[in-house]
């Protein structure tokens, strides 16, 4: 059975234990997901034995070739309409919908196409097969990892007095595609001084002094999954300041992902992070949770915060991100892409970061 028809077999289980005969998939990374398809504007329609890959002129042949386990309908009505069409003339007789993605508007549409079945909307069923990534997924993200890191070093190797974060963060996009990235996962941050207390800074025109401190965050979608990495570095040594931060930080973000292994509550992870950097006095100043999976997306399920209420799960890929942010001054964060074993974490980023190594010159 093929990895594809693994994904379709355990959603089916799903449907199933849900007590429903039928799935209408639209989101995007849900559709390629279950068939492989790369493109956009399709949907699945899924039974418990059949499978119908819908999208329109502009896609049939690239679905066609990506996707030849379902049966291909081009529609030459409404994505919905043709939908309800086939749902129709299978012996179904209860459909579920993404409840997150599908608009109230085209809801009432989709059952006013439907005769005398109301679509249930259900939350995460794919979302939550895709927080467990299976050997081809994490090879892929391994491969994105080594294309944002081997981009980040060329980079910083050139980084300089003088040049802006703009000009820095698009040297950065444009080194992930020439090694081979479809485009960045996400825009890339770099904030420089201050704006390094932004935890979601957007790169300006700002121009970086001799000194600073600059703070990367960034990744590669290579062959539809993701990366995403964190470092700071220091164009001179850093003062006593600087370094007490950064080594707070680091010492969290390391204390975190030592517990990273199967079986362990979520909740427990972000507090071994959390609970050194509270200890050093810096409590109020991390805001955010301690990560997030990724995978076909760079933020997906699941999430590590401090009221999480789940589990670890071996083949979890999540990254580990603790931060000191003080406004005005600047701010630390150190981010890894992690994959959770049975016996302990395995460390997807492949960069070195201790001070020492942050330091450029």
């Amino acid at each position: 059975m093929s990895l594809l028809d693994q994904r379709v077999d355990r959603l089916r289980h799903a449907l199933r234990a849900e007590e429903l005969e039928a799935m209408l998939v639209t989101d995007v990374a849900n559709v390629t997901y279950l068939t492989g398809f790369r493109g956009d504007d399709s949907a699945l329609l899924l039974t418990h034995d059949g499978q119908w890959f819908i999208t329109d002129s502009r896609y049939t042949e690239q679905a066609a070739a990506e996707a030849p386990q379902c049966e291909l309908v081009q529609r030459t009505d409404s994505l919905l309409n043709t939908a309800a069409g086939i749902f129709e003339r299978t012996d179904a007789h209860s459909l579920a919908v993404e409840g997150e993605n599908l608009s109230h508007a085209a809801y009432l549409r989709l059952a006013d196409a439907l005769d005398g079945v109301d679509p249930t909307p259900k939350e995460n069923l794919v979302e939550t097969l895709r927080e467990v990534k299976d050997e081809d997924e994490i090879e892929r993200m391994r491969k994105a990892m080594t294309v944002a890191a081997d981009a980040f070093q060329e980079v910083t190797a050139q980084l300089a007095a003088g040049q802006s974060e703009r000009d820095v963060a698009t040297a950065l996009d444009n080194a992930m595609r020439r090694r081979g990235a479809r485009q960045a996962a996400f825009e890339s941050i770099v904030a420089a001084r201050e704006r390094s207390s932004l935890p979601h800074a957007q790169a300006t025109d700002a121009v970086i002094g001799p000194g600073d401190a600059v703070l990367f965050d960034w990744g590669a979608e290579v062959d539809l999954y993701c990366s995403d990495t964190t470092r700071v570095v220091f164009l001179a040594p850093p003062d006593d300041r600087w370094c007490e931060i950064y080594n707070i930080v680091l010492t969290a973000q390391c204390k975190a992902i030592d517990t990273v292994r199967a079986g362990v509550a979520m909740k427990d992870v972000d507090a071994a992070a959390r609970d050194h950097i509270a200890a050093a006095g810096y409590g109020d100043q991390f805001g955010h949770g301690l990560g997030h999976g990724v995978g076909l997306r760079v933020h997906e399920r699941p999430s590590l915060h401090k009221n999480a209420d789940a589990t670890l799960t071996e083949g979890m890929v999540v990254t580990v991100e603790p931060g000191i942010y003080l406004p005005g001054w600047g701010g630390v964060r150190i981010e890894d892409l992690v994959c959770v074993r049975k016996d302990g974490p395995e460390v997807l980023t492949k960069l070195p970061k201790d001070i020492d190594s942050a330091t450029l010159s």
